[in-house]
């Protein structure tokens, strides 16, 4: 079931600090706040406990892309205070599996990253056959610019063709103006970071 409006999450990438200072700034406006990938391998799941005792309030993201293990790893981000975890589209069916057993345990949700997917419409269905609870269309780091970013609103737009009523989210150098565009499709999410938080300084 969609939200009636789309949701902000904000992508915390930096250090903790650096996260607690944004997350001072920001958290009136922020619905979801992603504990991101670089803030994990910095500081584990100690950054989540911190957020989560100090905004008890907030919605909590690990994006843990998991890979494998899906439920033991998956287990690790809800027992730290995290509503949401992340897995890969591209993992195993029994890894995704996994990783919703989890979820239902401990009352969380699971996000799919489609990032290097081939055929992204097929696999959002099978996703959310398997239980996924919001598919997100994720243009890379490392590739991100100008058109990259544009074809990420062009995969997100095909799957809202073939998806009418699936909760999608879109990730990935989002400025105001792909914002903007990406608004008309309906996105359950959309995942902002840089555009956000390096102007909190």
């Amino acid at each position: 079931v969609m939200p009636d409006r789309m949701q902000l999450q904000i992508a915390l990438d930096g250090t903790l600090d650096d996260a607690r200072r944004i997350m001072n700034a920001t958290y009136p406006y922020v619905d979801i706040a992603e504990i991101g990938t670089p803030l994990i391998f910095r500081e584990g799941m100690a950054a989540a406990r911190t957020l989560h005792a100090e905004f008890p309030a907030l919605t909590l993201l690990a994006d843990l892309k998991i890979m494998d293990a899906g439920e033991e790893e998956a287990a690790i981000a809800f027992e730290a205070g995290c509503a949401i975890a992340t897995v890969l589209g591209a993992a195993h069916d029994a890894t995704i599996e996994g990783a919703v057993r989890a979820a239902r345990h401990a009352g969380g949700r699971i996000m799919a990253d489609l990032v290097r997917v081939e055929n992204p419409a097929q696999r959002a269905a099978e996703l959310l056959a398997l239980g996924v609870d919001l598919v997100c269309v994720h243009t890379a780091f490392d590739v991100q610019n100008h058109a990259a970013n544009r074809a990420g609103l062009g995969t997100l737009e095909a799957l809202r063709v073939a998806l009418p009523d699936a909760p999608l989210a879109i990730a990935g150098g989002i400025t105001l103006d792909l914002l903007d565009a990406a608004a008309p499709l309906h996105p359950a999410v959309v995942v902002v970071g840089g555009a956000i938080t390096r102007a909190v300084q």
